[in-house]
């Protein structure tokens, strides 16, 4: 008898601490003591393969949080990188400051107005600054027309 109350008494003890644990993760879950950690900062040799992979990490966040541009600023992201066989390798457009050349001809008129509401990327539902994904036969549509590491962006 006193067996049997003695294995009582410890399953009733570990009830109660098991309880009691569940009841503090519980408590942890609802309301965390602690911050949560931000995610680690990516690393170029270590987390990608390729340059093409890197830059479309880049491309998703250009403030570079990562810091997979370097010091350079060029906007191409760990250029250290082998790029992917068999793609032809690219580079991003130079960005710049100055307005555009302006020109003395008039742009080419047409017969008749455009229509009220043009079906083009920029407003069938896409992205309205880019960049954008390959249109099916592999290229670029016409508003985003320079061509990245499978994404189409506006010069």
């Amino acid at each position: 008898m006193p067996r049997m109350l003695g294995r009582m008494l410890t399953l009733a003890a570990l009830v109660l601490v098991s309880g009691f644990m569940l009841r503090l993760a519980l408590e942890d879950v609802i309301r965390p003591t602690a911050p949560a950690q931000a995610q680690e900062d990516l690393d170029c040799l270590k987390d990608f393969t390729y340059q093409e992979e890197a830059q479309a990490v880049y491309n998703q966040d250009p403030s570079d949080p990562n810091g997979l541009d370097g010091n350079d600023n060029d906007g191409v992201a760990c250029e250290m990188l082998p790029h992917r066989p068999g793609e032809p390798t690219t580079s991003v457009p130079p960005t710049t400051t100055s307005p555009p050349p302006t020109t003395a001809s008039a742009p080419p008129t047409t017969a008749s107005a455009p229509p009220e509401n043009p079906r083009t990327i920029l407003n069938s539902g896409g992205p309205k600054n880019g960049p954008v994904p390959l249109m099916a036969d592999g290229g670029c549509p016409v508003e985003y027309p320079v061509k990245q590491a499978d994404l189409c962006y506006q010069k």
